[in-house]
This record gives C-alpha cells, sequence and structure tokens, in this order.
C-alpha cells in the first residue's frame, strides 16, 4: 500500500471526535447542578476531555407592582423577582459516546440545550 492509502486507512479506525456544549438553565439551583453532576459523571467515567460547569451571571428579572388595585389607600409597592441560573458544560467525544452521555435523567424545571460541532 502507498502512503496516502495507509493514511486513510488510519483516519477510517480513529472515531471522529465532536465537540459539544450543554448549557443547562433553570430557575432552581439544587435540581440544574444536580443534572450538570450527572453529566460530568458520566463524561468521567468514559474518560472524556471536559470543562465545566462554567457557572454564567445570574439574570434576575424584576416586576414591581402597587399594593393597591385601584389605587385608593397608601402607595405601597410589591417587588417580584425570578432568578435564572445557567451553566455550560463543554466536552470533546466520539459519536457512540456522546449518545450514551446524552441520554441522562433530566429533572423538570432544568431545560438544556445541545449544541454540537465538527472538530477541526
Amino acid at each position: 500500500m502507498s502512503d496516502i492509502q495507509k493514511e486513510k486507512v488510519e483516519e477510517q479506525e480513529q472515531p471522529q471526535i465532536i465537540k459539544i456544549r450543554i448549557t443547562l438553565t433553570s430557575t432552581k439551583v439544587k435540581q440544574l447542578e444536580n443534572v450538570a453532576n450527572n453529566i460530568i459523571r458520566n463524561a468521567e467515567q468514559h474518560r472524556l476531555v471536559k470543562k465545566g460547569p462554567v457557572r454564567l451571571p445570574t439574570k434576575v428579572l424584576k416586576i414591581s407592582t402597587r399594593k393597591t388595585p385601584n389605587g385608593e389607600g397608601s402607595k405601597t409597592w410589591e417587588t417580584y423577582e425570578m432568578r435564572i441560573h445557567k451553566r455550560y458544560i463543554d466536552l470533546q467525544a466520539p459519536v457512540p459516546i456522546v449518545r450514551k452521555i446524552t441520554q441522562i435523567t433530566i429533572e423538570p424545571g432544568v431545560d438544556v440545550e445541545v449544541v454540537v460541532s465538527n472538530s477541526a
């Protein structure tokens, strides 16, 4: 076999490595951390290159409303807020292992976004 054919055979034997970014979003920190820890535990079992969970700044959404609906009485206000927590995890893994890792149980209230890109 020529050198070019040998290189092609070697490339075919190595599984294709895929870069994955898993973004977790939730209003409940405890559930968010549980899901992130499950993903990290699975990645460590398969000995993958990983980075994270990286904690992104918490978004605080605030709404101020009057206590009295008709405008009578003292002018008192109530403030409600919702905190949105975000984490992301970067993984590098072959295709078959990616399927195993992404099939985890996700707790209610946690949104998961998976972005996949091929390694260059």
